[in-house]
This record gives structure tokens, sequence and C-alpha cells, in this order.
């Protein structure tokens, strides 16, 4: 699934125990995204904020981590806090990102169910420099 709001856009696979994105996911990633706009003005372009929840948008209630930095959000859905990160990064660089040259699904040590990504929209990041620096 995509969609955007005012300050991102967002790129979301389905959980394949729902077969449609998770919401606690839609909306930890939207809350995150807004917590960092707000931020924007009071950290370095190198701010980032890592974690891991429980997203209780099913039965399940699946452990995730998440990143978030003013370039990128990302919540990994179904993995555990001792999961690498880089291993996590290169899977889901492998689904969102444009030119990826990919790899191995085989070679991953860890996939989450599901990923969810935020981006922020280009006019809404130059603005909000423009007002940082201004």
């Amino acid at each position: 699934m995509i969609w955007s709001d005012q300050t991102h856009g967002y790129t979301a696979t389905d959980c394949p125990d729902l077969g449609r994105p998770c919401p606690a996911a839609e909306r930890m990633i939207t809350r995150l995204a807004a917590a960092l706009t707000q931020a924007r003005p009071l950290t370095q372009e190198d701010f980032e904020i890592t974690g891991n929840t429980v997203l209780d948008g099913c039965p399940k209630s699946c452990p995730a981590q998440f990143a978030a930095s003013h370039d990128r959000i990302r919540i990994y859905c179904g993995v555990e806090a001792q999961t690498s990160r880089a291993g996590l990064d290169r899977f889901a660089d492998a689904m969102f990102s444009p030119g990826d040259s990919g790899f191995a699904a085989t070679t991953a040590t860890a996939r989450p169910c599901a990923l969810i990504e935020a981006i922020p929209n280009p006019a809404h990041a130059q603005a909000a420099t423009q007002v940082s620096l201004g």
C-alpha cells in the first residue's frame, strides 16, 4: 500500500496474518513522522532514534524494530530485538529502494514478516530546511 500526508510518503507491505498492512505499524509510523517533523528544527541532520516495540494490531502482537531519522523511517514487523538491523535494512532496501541491486533472499539471516517505510516529501523537507536555516 502507498499513501502520503503533508510531510511524508509511506509504503507498506501486507502482514501475512492480516492480509493487509498492519494498522499498529501504520499508526506508529505516522506518529514517528509527526514527531520527527516537530523535532527537525531542534536536531542535527544525522539525528536518529531506534528501538523495539510490540505491535498490538493483530492477535500475534508482533515484536518489531524501528529506525527513524530525518531521511527515512522504517518499521520491521515480526523481528526480535536482537535481530541485526543491517540485515533488515538490506532486505528493506531490496523491497523499497528504486534501482537497488537486490540480493538473494535465501542469504537473509532474518526476514521481517512485514515492512513499512516513510520518506519525507521533497517539498516539505526543503521548506523545513529553509525554516531551520532561517
